[in-house]
């Protein structure tokens, strides 16, 4: 209800219907009641302020939604129609790398609760609510290493069936300023952020291009958009996969001819899973509003069930915003970034 709330002053329909009211086109009905109220309790010039703002609402809100429709449907190829119905989510099988937990052992419990069969893979072994669940399998798998993926892959054919839905989530994070950094952990949160989602799609996407169907699921992050102190080698990886994403998708349309297979980036704010154990705290105490990780799940759902491509911000509101940095001019841009920084001199201990 309160999003809803939230939402309406945003709606093209709410501000539009009540332009209408107030400019004496709606029904009488609702028009009188509404009139006499407003002239109780507001002065005229008032009345008049309000109509203006409704106005510069309603254009905001048309702008808006015709803007994310075009984006839609850009994002779908300009297709119209919807690819719903090649889709037969009881003999659906979706890879979920970093299954085990986070984002990843959601995506697992949720999908499999769709009918969908999972393939989990993880260093990890999975949570003992998702064990003896006869649409998960669990393989375990370094994802770093491209063998190790070649051969859980050739198991996962064998055993399981083709995959038609992989979602490259498995991922780590740091508190490290770069000077700190050791080219071990910098090959490690590159292998696992960045090279995995090569690795795996090299394994499964011929398949989805032979049946041309199926949907690749890049989970991203706020920071694929702007680089963070302490964090800069997880900002570059995000970064990497958003381009990746976007690189994936375009080959697809012109080199392999396959339109129909989906690609999405997720661009998650902070949320509760273990990647920001280490730092929660803190950004708890900088006021940071943390997400729920079900939220998360949820709508990378969604999209998979509505068999749409595209990108999915979850950001509290100011995803747009972030997006767009790049393409302000370089001193908003950095004036934007001083405003968001304060003493981060902590990660060089």
């Amino acid at each position: 209800m309160t999003s809803l709330l939230k939402a309406a002053p945003f709606s093209p329909v709410v501000t539009g219907a009540a332009l209408l009211v107030l400019l004496g086109k709606g029904p009488e009905s609702i028009q009188r009641p509404v009139y006499d109220y407003l002239h109780q309790t507001l002065k005229p010039h008032n009345i008049g302020r309000l109509i203006t703002t409704l106005k510069w609402l309603f254009a905001y809100g048309l702008i808006k939604s015709v803007n994310e429709a075009l984006n839609q449907l850009c994002r779908n190829n300009f297709s119209l129609r919807s690819s719903k119905a090649d889709w037969d989510w009881d003999n659906e099988i979706a890879v979920v790398t970093g299954g085990s937990s986070g984002f990843g052992a959601l995506f697992t419990k949720d999908l499999s609760a769709k009918g969908i069969h999972v393939v989990a893979m993880d260093i990890n072994p999975l949570p003992k609510h998702l064990e003896n669940n006869p649409k998960i399998s669990f393989f375990k798998c370094d994802v770093t290493d491209p063998e190790a993926v070649n051969k859980v892959a050739e198991e996962v054919r064998s055993k399981v069936g083709h995959p038609s839905i992989l979602i490259n989530n498995a991922g780590i994070g740091g508190q490290r300023t770069i000077l700190k950094t050791t080219p071990a952990q910098l090959q490690k949160l590159m292998g696992v952020n960045l090279l995995s989602h090569y690795y795996t799609v090299q394994a499964f996407l011929p398949n989805m291009i032979a049946n041309k169907k199926g949907h690749v699921v890049t989970i991203a992050s706020i920071a694929s958009f702007v680089a963070t102190p302490g964090i800069v080698d997880y900002s570059c990886s995000k970064s990497a996969v958003l381009a990746f994403n976007e690189g994936l998708g375009a080959e697809l349309r012109s080199i392999y001819k396959c339109p129909e297979i989906k690609t999405t980036a997720v661009h998650p704010f902070f949320a509760d899973t273990p990647i920001i154990a280490a730092g929660k705290a803190e950004l708890q105490k900088a006021g940071a509003k943390i997400l729920d990780p079900q939220d998360v799940s949820n709508a990378v759902v969604d999209q998979i069930l509505n068999a749409r491509g595209g990108q999915i911000l979850l950001s509290n509101g100011f995803g747009p915003a972030l997006r767009a940095i790049r393409g302000l001019p370089w001193w908003l841009q950095e004036s934007f970034r001083r405003l968001t920084e304060r003493d981060n001199s902590h990660y060089d201990k």
